[in-house]
């Protein structure tokens, strides 16, 4: 989608915000909801944003019901009206700037009829009763057709040493990791969420009609009621449990076209009929970008998701894998330099920002010695009287 295009959605949907709060509150006049009616009939998309938040069963039907003439008279009054409306270009201003030019000409026609008050009113009524027939009749056949054979996709990203919290559409809460992105697509039937690069815990809402799934490259993992953690990396991608059970099930290639995993409720499988690995709360995966399971056990899921609380826990772990760690949440990146020093084995807690406190905890390993240029922090082996600069 264009930059224009993505703009001028976004800004439809916020009329249609606007517009459903009016209705909501009771607040729209008469002159209003004519407004509201002319609003609709610009466009296929308007009509597509309002029934995405309303929905046809509430404003759009209550304004329906209104309508006290027959149908062959909404008809009549139908004949000789324009049908197509052009879609004129749209600004920033609020769309209830709409409505005082609309009332000076109102008033300006009433103050050449005999009964101002009564002729204009009449009019205003007839209108927007054609106007709520019109749409129910069309909205189905154009703004629902339109709506769904163009679902909408949500893009989420954090940006080096950022961390986002989110709520998707369906009230699942997501918490995306630092520097990472995932794509949301919804629809009827199902929701899916891809993470294309990064970390990213799920903690998902249940909605048994519609099954919850997350795509990884060549793998689905599938919710069953659950909260858990995925990290997706280039080599492999991890999955840990906190709560639930999920499945991590083999998927064909996304769509050429739409770059999308079909969405069928039973995904492709190996040969059994199995999924790769069901783990359940407490448990991890590691699967390799191959698709070959590379571990699976238990783990301390605290630890494993450390990151939601701005912490950084290892134990045992090489002093290399750690540095990366920090690289991932910092602008200060520290370079290992000695294969034997980064291999070094360490354990700790720590924020996941105080760099200092880390390089002077290393600085306290014996043999280790670290050194500061700008933003660039040097680990290295430490000679015989050398110290740190």
């Amino acid at each position: 989608m264009h930059t224009d295009d993505r703009q001028l959605r976004d800004l439809v949907a916020e009329q249609a915000a606007q517009w459903y709060v009016a209705h909501r509150d009771g607040t729209l006049g008469t002159l209003q909801q004519n407004a509201f009616m002319r609003w609709l009939r610009t466009s296929p998309m308007h009509v597509a944003e309002y029934l995405a938040i309303a929905g046809v069963a509430r404003d759009i039907g209550d304004a329906a019901r209104q309508n006290t003439a027959s149908l062959q008279q909404l008809l009549g009054e139908v004949d000789g009206m324009d049908r197509v409306v052009p879609i004129h270009a749209v600004t920033r201003e609020s769309v209830f700037d709409m409505f005082s030019p609309y009332e000076y000409r109102v008033r300006t026609r009433a103050r050449h009829h005999a009964c101002p008050s009564h002729a204009a009113t009449r009019s205003l009524v007839r209108w927007v009763n054609v106007a709520a027939l019109m749409l129910v009749t069309t909205a189905m056949i154009l703004g629902l057709r339109w709506f769904t054979s163009r679902p909408q996709v949500l893009n989420y990203a954090t940006s080096h040493g950022e961390q986002r919290s989110l709520q998707l559409p369906d009230n699942t809460f997501v918490r995306l990791n630092s520097d990472s992105a995932i794509a949301v697509r919804f629809s009827q039937h199902h929701r899916l969420v891809e993470v294309t690069r990064g970390q990213a815990y799920f903690e998902v809402a249940k909605d048994p009609a519609r099954p919850f799934g997350v795509r990884v490259g060549g793998l689905l993992i599938r919710d069953i009621g659950t909260a858990f953690d995925v990290y997706r990396q280039d080599s492999s991608t991890t999955v840990t449990v906190t709560e639930g059970q999920v499945q991590v099930w083999p998927v064909p290639p996304a769509s050429p076209r739409t770059g999308w995993l079909r969405h069928d409720r039973r995904p492709a499988a190996a040969s059994s009929g199995r999924p790769l690995v069901d783990l359940a709360a407490g448990h991890q995966a590691r699967i390799a970008a191959s698709g070959r399971l590379e571990s699976q056990g238990p783990v301390d899921a605290e630890q494993a998701t450390a990151w939601l609380q701005g912490n950084i826990v290892f134990e045992g772990e090489s002093i290399a894998a750690v540095a990366a760690q920090f690289n991932r949440y910092n602008n200060s990146q520290i370079s290992v330099n000695d294969r034997r020093i980064g291999a070094l084995p360490i354990s700790g807690t720590f924020a996941a920002h105080d760099v200092p406190t880390f390089v002077a905890f290393l600085d306290s390993i014996p043999g280790v010695h670290t050194r500061t240029l700008g933003r660039r922090i040097i680990v290295s082996g430490r000679t015989a009287g050398k110290h740190r600069d």
